[in-house]
């Protein structure tokens, strides 16, 4: 659900949120002004899957798949792979971005999960689901707030697409070698999920684009909205999955679940913060390696669990995580944009 360029057309404008948006068809601003009340129809999707948890897993678990190739082929019709690969970015970034969100969040997810549900409490589902989920790639608004925050938007655009390519092929080892102790998954199964879900509409979105791209251009804002339209069926189930698992479960699993997914999320800040620094990388960057390590695509953890016959509770960290990083993301964005422009 997100609208990413690194192109501009006599014929395109951009609103005040980074939005690209043709002036020549007319339905382009009414798709617009429907895409600037995103949050809104975020909020809504999420209070429906928490009324109505029942019916949102019954009815739209099982259609994940397809939402899920809807939000990346949309993705990969709105960058070339010229511009792709022409963005800038030194690849020696793209590398350490791409290894801390595999592997060190895998890492961190792995021992959160031995410590909450294997030492603590013995819950092979929901240790699954933790480090399934932090071996995921990134979120697909991740450039948006990137932009936001004030950083380097060709370098989250490169890696968040790298990130989308490579997981058919990265994630599977990761949670074969971090979670096979807990449970027996299909890992070709999974491998075929994400070659045909993730890598695939991506790839063939982008190849679309690289064949016409001036015409494609033009249809920009409306791939956004597919994007968008995609991923609010999934924002539902996150709520449904919340709201199912705190009314079955008893207070301490609840508490185990809720404190091992913000510690999750919290140490993915705290890493995704230090690494540029560290390393002496530019202001600009450090948005891009926060939003990359601590932002995971839910949407695909859920994809995962849908199309390989996973227990629902599977997901369960992935939606209380998914929670969580829907509403850090604004709020980091602005604390990050105040530090840049905060006088030395």
């Amino acid at each position: 659900m997100v609208a990413y360029s690194i192109t501009r057309s006599k014929y395109c404008q951009f609103d005040a949120y980074g939005w690209r948006y043709d002036t020549h068809l007319s339905i382009t601003g009414y798709i617009r002004s429907v895409i600037s009340k995103a949050i809104w129809l975020v909020l809504g999707s999420l209070v429906i899957g928490i009324l109505f948890p029942e019916a949102s897993l019954a009815y739209l678990l099982p259609l994940i798949p397809l939402f899920l190739a809807g939000m990346m082929g949309s993705a990969g019709l709105m960058i070339t792979m010229r511009e792709l690969f022409r963005s800038g970015v030194k690849p020696s970034k793209i590398s350490i971005m791409l290894s801390s969100q595999f592997v060190l969040s895998t890492s961190i997810g792995f021992v959160l999960a031995l410590l909450f549900f294997n030492i603590m409490a013995d819950l092979p589902d929901l240790a699954l689901g933790q480090v399934l989920h932090g071996a995921m790639p990134s979120e697909q608004t991740t450039p948006v707030w990137i932009k936001l925050a004030g950083g380097n938007t060709a370098l989250g655009i490169a890696t968040l697409m790298l990130s989308t390519i490579t997981s058919p092929f990265v994630s599977p080892v990761m949670v074969l070698i971090f979670a096979g102790r807990w449970i027996e998954l299909d890992y070709v199964l999974m491998f075929e999920s994400l070659l045909l879900t993730v890598m695939l509409p991506v790839v063939v979105g982008s190849l679309i684009r690289s064949a016409r791209p001036q015409a494609i251009a033009r249809y920009d804002a409306v791939f956004s909205a597919i994007s968008l339209l995609s991923a609010l069926p999934t924002v539902a189930i996150v709520g449904a999955l919340a709201a199912s698992f705190l009314s079955i479960q008893p207070l301490h699993v609840l508490l185990l679940a809720l404190v091992a997914s913000m510690a999750h999320f919290g140490a993915t800040l705290i890493a995704g913060y230090a690494i540029p620094r560290i390393l002496r990388w530019d202001a600009s960057d450090a948005p891009v390696s926060i939003y990359n390590l601590s932002m995971k695509e839910f949407t695909v953890t859920l994809g995962v669990i849908a199309t390989t016959g996973l227990s629902q509770e599977v997901g369960v960290p992935a939606a209380l995580y998914g929670i969580m990083h829907m509403a850090a993301a604004p709020i980091i964005a602005r604390w990050l944009s105040g530090r840049r422009h905060e006088p030395c």
